[in-house]
């Protein structure tokens, strides 16, 4: 992502040029390449300061201190017991996944400033952080260590802190608890020395590990599995997968059949539990099935846009759905095929004929075409991505070795023989209804495979759905999620 550096980065300071190595192509500021761009910045008082503060580039640094007990109106605004989160500025920032080592060249420019890095680490990583500074200086350096609540607009105390000397490095040692973003400031332990500085990171144990900024909030669908599949997780395998690879991974549960506003309503509950918790700015939501449109309602009518740092959608029905238009009698079919959908449904939804009708009468394409979309357009501040399943018939060979040798379960044929009319789909959803934002292609499974459930019984293996969703995390972490 642009943001390693080996060790030779270090090595180029030499002392006697510190604040000004360019062999890496940015000034002693430690700006250039960076990291991902990031919306939030650090306060605006931290600019401010360092406009109001001593030109330590062109007079001895050490006149800022004295300068600090001076009094007057050219004294720093600040005092050693300021909190430094009210002072810092943006730097770029550490991707620790799979890094090491990690440095950054950067400058205590004036009294009052505070150089903060965002740090994106995975659950299990060990890491070190070094700071040096010349003696020359003064500058003696103070690494702080914060969650992800540092982010936000309360309170927050450093988990761990180490202090170095002028001419010393200050070292510090954490254990990442779970994948997110952390803060890291770094600045003169009194607030008042100036001067530049060597920060350097490396991975000591989990360097394989990986992380998202943002926690993962698994978000179920449709249905729910009340009489087919008891006890079993919806994302079967998912959330203990996800986390034994570093992310920070949750869960929901809403009701197994009702309408989206209520669902959304029980999700957004849950939501604010998990950024309590966590401490979080921000989730990332991947839904499956209608737990798409429980989030696109969340962000667009629940005002969840600020909270929510992506919407993945698998094979969510975002035009609805045809099966649900023949089974609430919006698009007219036969007898045998509407009872074949009917017997086919109401087994897995677990109720007569009337359950089955209430359940899809959401799913419709007018509903949501007519209804649902013009009231929930996009929020400019998530990233909406989807996925969409396609199966195959039983004697549609073409179709199989086009997707490896997916086979449609037996309790979707009904409607997957339904939908083929209008194009590929996985048995519930066309291909067409679930392609919404950034489209990331179709996957070979049925509506159930997408999960990791009933897996198929015919030819070719099954679906690695867990393969699928880890891909799904890695790129939000590249996207910077």
């Amino acid at each position: 992502m642009g943001m390693r550096r080996g060790t030779a980065a270090l090595l180029c300071l030499c002392w006697t040029s510190l604040g000004g190595c360019s062999g890496d192509g940015r000034g002693a500021d430690g700006d250039g390449d960076g990291g991902l761009d990031v919306a939030d910045s650090g306060p605006d008082t931290a600019d401010d300061a360092g406009e109001a503060g001593s030109d330590a580039e062109t007079g001895d640094p050490r006149d800022a201190e004295d300068g600090a007990d001076g009094g007057g109106d050219d004294s720093p605004a600040c005092t050693p017991a300021s909190d430094p989160r009210a002072l810092w500025r943006e730097r770029p920032e550490f991707d620790l996944v799979g890094a090491g080592p990690l440095t950054r060249l950067g400058r205590i420019e004036a009294p009052c400033l505070v150089d903060g890095y965002r740090v994106v680490a995975a659950g299990g990583m060990r890491v070190r952080f070094e700071a040096t500074t010349e003696a020359a200086y003064r500058l003696a350096p103070r690494l702080a260590w914060y969650g992800p609540e540092a982010f936000g607009e309360g309170p927050a105390a450093p988990r761990v802190e180490a202090v170095g000397a002028p001419g010393y490095t200050a070292r510090l040692e954490v254990e990442v608890p779970a994948g997110g973003e952390y803060l890291l400031l770094l600045h003169d332990l009194e607030l008042r020395g100036t001067g530049p500085y060597a920060l350097s990171a490396t991975c000591l144990a989990g360097c394989d590990r990986k992380a998202t900024r943002f926690p993962i909030v698994l978000v179920h669908g449709f249905g729910g599995w009340d009489t087919i599949l008891g006890g079993l997780e919806y994302y079967y395998g998912v959330e203990d997968d996800l986390v034994g690879r570093g992310y920070d991974v949750h869960t929901t549960t809403t009701d197994a059949v009702n309408d989206t506003p209520t669902r959304a309503r029980q999700l957004a509950t849950q939501i604010d539990a998990i950024r309590a918790a966590t401490g979080a700015r921000k989730v990332n939501l991947i839904a499956h099935s209608q737990g798409g449109l429980d989030g696109r309602y969340l962000i667009g009518s629940l005002g969840y846009g600020d909270r929510v740092g992506a919407l993945v959608m698998v094979s969510t029905p975002n035009r609805g759905t045809p099966v649900a238009d023949a089974l609430v009698g919006d698009l007219p079919v036969g007898a045998a095929v509407l009872a074949a959908l009917f017997d086919a449904w109401g087994a897995i939804l677990g109720g007569g004929e009337a359950d089955t009708r209430a359940a899809f009468a959401q799913l419709t394409t007018a509903r949501i075409l007519g209804e649902f979309n013009p009231a929930h357009p996009d929020d400019p501040r998530v990233a909406y991505w989807s996925v969409a399943g396609r199966s195959c018939g039983l004697v549609d060979f073409a179709c199989q070795a086009d997707n490896a040798g997916e086979i449609v379960d037996p309790l979707l044929a009904a409607s997957y023989e339904f939908l083929s009319e209008g194009g590929p789909n996985d048995g519930l959803v066309p291909v067409s209804s679930a392609e919404w934002g950034v489209f990331l292609g179709t996957i070979p499974g049925d509506h159930w495979d997408e999960i990791g459930q009933l897996a198929d019984a015919g030819p070719g293996g099954p679906f690695d759905h867990l393969a699928f969703y880890a891909d799904l995390a890695a790129r939000l972490h590249e996207a910077g999620l």
